[in-house]
């Protein structure tokens, strides 16, 4: 099986997908277009193995990109959505010679006027170029659904962290001092300001506050760099992330706008609870509030402290309780059971599509 895979800018966890979709037949060949690296998360994918030919999708022309394609005799395409228009247009054409095209959806379905419209046009904007939606969880289910596309063509799982990369983590011992612990870019929709006032806010409330780590880059650098108690560790390539992991008594993301997370993915495999924000997709499957961590109002600086205070003044018991009921929780979403849903998924498909009504 050749497979295409049209994407945006690879992470970790998406080379960890793609290798394990690699090494799950070895028949499949993997051609592996990408945007460059966001100046916000420079990730190094030097160790991505196991993919036979791997381009920067601005190295070539729309047209360059067609027949490299078409050259390479896909079975199957993976896009990263409908984004690009460049993959959409590769995508046209090539679902005409009954090629399936799959595109992965975080999307959360909002009803906004945008989506409103995109649900009208969807059967001829759409429909022409992308087969299946393969969507992260039930918020993008719900956007799928509205734009045409249900049953056998609607996948869920569409995200996966490196799990057993983080797993080791939940059998270490406990730290000593723990922290809690942010990773992602320093934006806005990162909610970064909201987590710096409601951190300021805790450690005025309690006797002996936690510190608080942050991974990341971006321009709100500047607000942690000026707020006691904060650890900066600047941007943290995914081979170092469990480390800093062990030394989480907690994790926090409290994204005002997230369509997923994978890291709520990372860190409840690592037996860590987790505060996260109702704006995140993931937390819909991987948080339970009060089981594993705590579900924070998306914007509310004093929820996002009082939650903080609850999270610290529970003891290394609880915590560790909460980290392991998390961490079962993690096991719904594996780069093994990725490539599964994606090979065995076009297999299905393409028999469906050649069996005689």
């Amino acid at each position: 099986m050749n497979i295409s895979v049209l994407y945006s800018r690879i992470t970790g966890y998406v080379a960890a997908c793609l290798k394990a979709l690699s090494a799950y037949d070895e028949s499949i060949q993997l051609q592996v277009f990408r945007w460059p690296a966001s100046e916000n998360a420079p990730f190094d994918l030097s160790s991505l193995g196991g993919v036979d030919a791997v381009h920067v999708k601005e190295d070539q022309s729309a047209r360059q990109l067609e027949d490299t394609v078409r050259a390479f005799s896909p079975d199957a395409v993976l896009m990263t959505g409908w984004i690009d228009d460049e993959y959409l247009g590769v995508a046209r054409s090539i679902q005409d010679e009954e090629v399936p095209v799959v595109a992965g959806c975080d999307t959360q379905w909002t009803g906004s006027l945008r989506q409103q419209i995109g649900r009208i046009i969807a059967p001829w904007y759409l429909h022409p170029a992308i087969d299946v939606l393969w969507v992260a969880g039930e918020r993008q289910r719900q956007l799928a659904e509205r734009f045409g596309y249900t049953g056998s063509d609607c996948w869920t799982g569409y995200y996966a962290c490196d799990w057993s990369h983080f797993a080791p983590v939940r059998e270490r011992p406990s730290p000593e001092d723990p922290a809690f612990l942010f990773v992602g870019r320093y934006v806005e929709e990162k909610g970064v300001d909201v987590l710096v006032e409601a951190y300021r806010r805790y450690r005025q409330s309690v006797s002996e506050p936690w510190p608080l780590m942050t991974a990341g880059a971006g321009p709100f650098e500047t607000m942690l760099a000026s707020t006691e108690g904060v650890e900066n560790r600047g941007f943290v390539q995914p081979e170092e992330l469990p480390k800093l992991m062990e030394q989480a008594g907690a994790f926090v993301l409290p994204s005002r706008f997230e369509p997923w997370g994978v890291v709520v993915q990372e860190a409840a495999a690592a037996g860590r609870p987790v505060l996260c924000s109702t704006a995140n997709g993931a937390g819909v499957h991987l948080v339970r509030d009060g089981y594993n961590g705590f579900q924070v109002e998306s914007g509310n600086v004093e929820h996002l402290a009082e939650t903080m205070r609850r999270m610290s003044a529970l003891s290394e018991e609880q915590r560790r309780q909460m980290g392991d009921r998390g961490h079962h929780l993690s096991k719904q979403y594996t780069p093994e059971r990725w490539a599964e849903t994606f090979v065995e998924g076009v297999k299905r498909y393409t028999r469906q599509v050649s069996t005689p009504q």
